[in-house]
């Protein structure tokens, strides 16, 4: 039975490690395989201990056979050391109360074992199995002769550890065993191994009262010892033993005549007659059974059992199995009843183990989410698709692309005057404006190092308006740049911005923190297109222009005429102005208000806001304007950080930049 291949490898993996059950797994399938090559497919690895299921017996014998090799330990031992593992496995399992109720003694123990592998077999698995028998015989001088019978030979050490374990356990006391007799018998067409053991109970000095573990003679027992303390020898009225408790009506002959068709049920007198605590009426013994007339009804027979139905009512009232006939149908219900407690235990443990990896699941869940949208931000979604399904990922060249750098003017003054914090608070407020323009018009950023920022359009993913998509994305940044205020000046800072189109490869570099990197020529240029730009301005490159005319003939482009680029000589390159197909606002995704322009291409080359403040004193004085405001409008400058002198202001809250110059146009 598959219990018993489960027993094996908690034993194993308890005492040796799941490495050595591995192992020894590994042996046993290897042994099936040599017996029966055909077999040894239906086998894997956690099937060999399946508890529903029935092994036949070779399988059992070479599964154990395997544990011998292994471990290094004769099949004696293995057999023995599994017989106490079974009876504390067993009671851990949801087996515990019933054991303890099944004797008083080890004997009664013993001898109750029968009935319970019928129970076990008829009644709660029904598998067809070929259980042992035990008999117990007392000895004068306390110790016990065990017979044991059993159509599997060699299997009587099991014997011994079960014994021992079953004294220990449940009767707190040591036995040694030996065997007396081993013979084989011959029972009709079977074969039968007959082992007699003698056990010894091994006194223990420091015990006030130790327990026997067999029970006397029934000739030695005194009646008064009995669960009926007030029977006397000879005759004894029925009312001195039992009430009745039901059916509710005088106890009396007529009365049991008419109600003979009843149950009757009686509460035992004797011991606790008296009631102190309502609680423990419930703890008496009751008797339940039927009325039988005897002889024309000269006499009544009462047949009756114990009214109990689980094995904690009967350790509530000192009672036991082995108190209980062994035809007697309560045994079952008794057992039966426990077991489905055990098996309702078992379900709720179940269910909250479920409950906790259901919830272990999700969580696994969240943070592998979290994992791959981390993994997607250092490298693109289609590229991390690939790695984490275990797919090598080679260089891959790409004809034409648009790459864009950009950086922050004068960014080393800013950081040699300004705290880490407030750089890296400068850097943060840019970035993240910057990403949510990438993302809105679905290009890729390649990475960030200082003040410098670079996308691509058209890698890993090809598209045929890349240069549009990175031109869209030039016009937002410069535009996002005006509402990030300088640390130092309180003024928006200053981004130049370079793009260029052309051939790249690109390629997954590292395998700790692993990213996706651009290389090629096309890269440097643009590098070159960002650095020997202009500040505020859009510098761009005749193939970026080109490209981004032919997605979209709406771009306003002004030359800015040959321009002198390291390691490529002379360039003629422009400057972007607009795209008359949308407007800024479109451009960034943001909300224009009443008092900017309609399509916001003034505020975006407005330069009044980027004016140092003593230029603006020196514009406020030739324009009349009282000192005193100019006062005011300084000192408001100083601590608001956002107004400018000129009435130009940027509100980075509600993302507004607006500008007297603007309106008047």
């Amino acid at each position: 039975f598959g219990w018993i291949h489960e027993s094996f490898r908690q034993l194993v993996t308890r005492k040796y490690g799941k490495d050595i059950w591995e192992k020894i797994v590994y042996v046993f399938f290897c042994s099936t395989f040599l017996k029966s090559p055909s077999h040894m497919a239906k086998f894997e690895l956690g099937t060999e201990s399946e508890i529903a299921h029935y092994y036949n017996d070779d399988e059992t014998l070479r599964l154990v056979n395997s544990m011998a090799n292994v471990i290094g330990i004769p099949i004696e031992e293995i057999w023995e050391a599994y017989g106490g593992f079974l009876i504390q496995f067993t009671m851990e399992t949801g087996w515990d109360e019933l054991l303890r109720a099944m004797a008083p003694d080890l004997e009664g123990f013993l001898d109750s074992l029968d009935s319970l592998h019928y129970f076990i077999d008829h009644v709660v698995y029904k598998t067809k199995l070929r259980g042992p028998s035990f008999r117990c015989d007392v000895q004068a001088d306390g110790t016990l002769l065990l017979h044991y019978y059993s159509k599997r030979s060699g299997l009587y050490p099991i014997v011994k550890g079960v014994v021992r374990e079953v004294a220990r356990r449940i009767y707190d006391t040591e036995v040694v065993m030996k065997v007396q007799e081993r013979k084989q018998e011959h029972l009709d067409a079977f074969v039968t191994e007959h082992v007699v053991f003698v056990i010894t109970q091994i006194e223990n000095p420091n015990s006030v009262q130790q327990k026997s573990i067999s029970s006397k003679a029934d000739s030695q027992i005194d009646l008064s010892t009995k669960t009926y303390p007030n029977a006397t020898r000879q005759e004894t009225r029925v009312t001195d033993l039992l009430e009745l408790v039901h059916p509710e009506v005088p106890f009396s002959y007529e009365s049991i005549k008419y109600y003979k068709n009843s149950l009757f049920v009686f509460r035992l007198k004797g011991l606790g007659d008296i009631v102190h605590n309502p609680s423990d009426e419930a703890k008496t013994v009751l008797l339940k059974g039927s009325m039988v007339f005897i002889d024309e009804g000269k006499y009544i027979l009462y047949m009756c059992s114990v009214n109990v139905t689980t094995v904690r009512e009967l350790i509530e009232r000192n009672l036991h199995l082995s108190d209980m006939q062994r035809h007697d149908g309560t045994r079952d219900v008794i057992m039966l009843n426990q077991s489905r407690m055990s098996q309702v235990e078992l379900n709720r443990t179940l269910e909250e183990t479920t409950k906790k990896l259901k919830k272990m699941a999700q969580e696994l869940e969240i943070e592998k989410q979290k994992t791959d949208e981390l993994l997607c931000e250092l490298m693109p979604a289609s590229v991390a698709d690939s790695l984490r399904s275990g797919k090598t990922m080679d260089a891959k060249e790409f004809a034409d692309c648009t790459l864009l750098f950009t950086d922050i003017v004068t960014f080393t003054n800013i950081c040699a005057l300004c705290t880490p914090y407030d750089v890296v608070t400068l850097l943060n407020d840019l970035y993240l404006r910057f990403d949510r323009l990438v993302g809105l018009h679905d290009a890729y950023k390649v990475e960030t190092i200082g003040d410098a920022y670079m996308i691509v359009g058209g890698v890993p993913e090809h598209c045929e308006n890349h240069a549009e998509r990175v031109l869209n994305i030039s016009i937002g940044m410069l535009m996002e740049s005006k509402l990030v205020l300088s640390p130092i000046t309180h003024k928006p800072i200053k981004i130049r911005l370079g793009v260029h189109c052309g051939p790249v490869v690109a390629g997954v570099v590292g395998i700790k923190m692993p990213r996706y990197c651009l290389f090629g020529d096309t890269v440097n240029v643009a590098n070159k297109m960002e650095s020997n730009g202009i500040q505020c301005k859009i510098h761009v490159s005749e193939t970026a222009k080109q490209n981004g005319l032919k997605a979209n003939p709406s771009y306003v482009f002004i030359d800015r005429g040959n321009t002198e680029i390291r390691g490529k000589g002379m360039m003629y390159t422009y400057f972007l102005e607009r795209n008359d197909r949308k407007s800024v606002w479109e451009l960034c995704a943001r909300p224009r208000s009443g008092e900017q322009t309609i399509d916001g291409y003034m505020e975006l080359h407005d330069q009044a806001i980027y004016q140092e403040e003593g230029n603006q004193e020196k514009a406020n004085a030739e324009n009349g304007h009282n000192s005193s405001a100019n006062a005011a409008n300084n000192n408001n400058n100083h601590h608001s950080g956002r107004k400018m002198m000129n009435g130009t202001s940027v509100d980075p809250g509600s993302h507004h930049v607006r500008s007297p110059t603007c309106t008047i146009c």
